[in-house]
């Protein structure tokens, strides 16, 4: 038991099956885990140019979410619900926009200058670039 767990943890997350995307307008190639967890915690809220990020999630009961948030940011999502959550009640910080499924995901990327999400590990659409997360 204690092996398979060990196995699970030290799993490297680019085997996950999902991939990071931003707006092709977004000046980046990769992010660090770290950079990466800041921007979905709604710490990092500027790109290094200067530029508004904009978080793009699915909803919390999307299998795709809860596998993005304990995999790619290693948080359970209720742990980012109540980080966002206490943004957005003290008045600091607001919430990620809630894409309603998959192909509205892809629709606000596309069309939202300065955004990231996440998508099922294949090849961006137009608009769209995926990046490289360094761990």
């Amino acid at each position: 038991m204690k092996s398979w767990l060990l196995l699970c943890l030290l799993t490297p997350c680019w085997l996950s099956a999902a991939s990071v995307v931003v707006n092709t307008s977004v000046p980046l190639d990769a992010l660090t885990q770290p950079q990466l967890r800041g921007i979905f915690t709604m710490r990092q809220t500027q790109w290094p140019d200067g530029s508004p990020i904009t978080v793009v999630i699915l909803p919390a009961s999307n299998e795709l979410h809860q596998r993005f948030s304990r995999e790619q940011l290693r948080l359970f999502p209720y742990q980012l619900n109540n980080i966002w959550d206490k943004l957005s009640f003290s008045g600091i910080g607001n919430r990620p926009v809630v894409a309603e499924d998959f192909d509205a995901m892809l629709r606000i990327l596309s069309n939202t200058p300065g955004s990231i999400g996440y998508i099922e590990q294949q090849s961006p659409d137009a608009g769209l670039k995926e990046l490289r997360i360094d761990y």
